[in-house]
């Protein structure tokens, strides 16, 4: 009985730990949109289907999955004519 108490336990608190490192990895992708819309901003350049703040709160909520469509939209050779993509890369700041 002692052992499955104690694997139980730690189970529980595996789970714990994964819940932190989804939060922390869905704050930090969003974080890389929120920069990533404000550039696109910068250079005149609208964000696609959503509005910025949109793309970044769906980020917070849906993690990586948000962010391969986010992607996929707006910097892949799908996503727009290739004057639009080479003017949103040439902004590093």
């Amino acid at each position: 009985m002692d052992f499955a108490n104690t694997l139980q336990q730690s189970i529980s608190h595996f789970h714990l730990v994964l819940l932190a490192i989804t939060v922390i990895l869905h704050i930090i992708f969003a974080g890389g949109v929120a920069r990533d819309i404000g550039n696109l901003h910068r250079l005149n350049i609208k964000p696609v289907l959503l509005p910025g703040g949109a793309w970044v709160m769906a980020t917070l909520i849906m993690g990586i999955w948000v962010v391969l469509a986010y992607w996929l939209m707006h910097h892949s050779s799908l996503a727009r004519s290739a004057t639009v993509i080479k003017e949103s890369h040439e902004y590093r700041g």
